[in-house]
């Protein structure tokens, strides 16, 4: 590379970096190497925390959603607001449903990712709005026409692509 008429330092040498620099990039690079440590430990241990637990979805009055296993109902929160909304989406009461998440401290289950069960076949739960051809990620109205979406239930199953529940 060749500079005409630029002003350098007298202690420029090519190459160098300035001590901040240096200081700079070395900070950098320990912080990368502490996340590859440090990641797959986390990433193992959310693992390890994470269950399935199937049962009936209830709404208790006062308290919320529930799942109802056969042997005790627990109390239910979501990770996302769109997934706590769609634990108390009246359509799905009484429904049995498959939870993903973890327990939290306060006794509750925190759930990540939810499933109805049909026939033993897991459908993963969307909310749609025909008009618009927009999915939606939790109960509500279509965010450009304002109209309520639909429930539906689509199959985890790819081979089931015919099969397709509405409420």
């Amino acid at each position: 590379m060749k500079f005409q008429n630029a002003i350098l330092p007298a202690n420029y040498l090519p190459g160098a970096l300035s001590p901040a620099l240096r200081h700079l990039a070395l900070m950098a690079m320990c912080g990368f190497v502490l996340a590859l440590a440090v990641g797959p430990a986390r990433a193992a241990d959310t693992q390890n925390s994470q269950k399935t637990l199937e049962g009936k979805l209830l709404f208790i009055q006062g308290s919320g959603p529930a799942l109802k296993t056969p042997t005790k109902q627990i109390p239910l929160a979501g990770r996302y607001d769109y997934i706590f909304r769609t634990l108390e989406d009246q359509r799905l009461r009484n429904d049995e449903v498959r939870l993903n998440g973890e327990y939290q401290a306060d006794g509750n289950f925190r759930v990540d990712n939810i499933f109805t069960i049909h026939k033993g076949e897991a459908y993963r739960v969307r909310y749609y709005c025909e008009t618009c051809n927009i999915v939606g990620q939790g109960p509500g109205n279509c965010v450009c026409c304002q109209q309520p979406t639909e429930l539906q239930e689509i199959p985890v199953n790819k081979s089931d692509t015919k099969v397709l529940i509405t409420h």
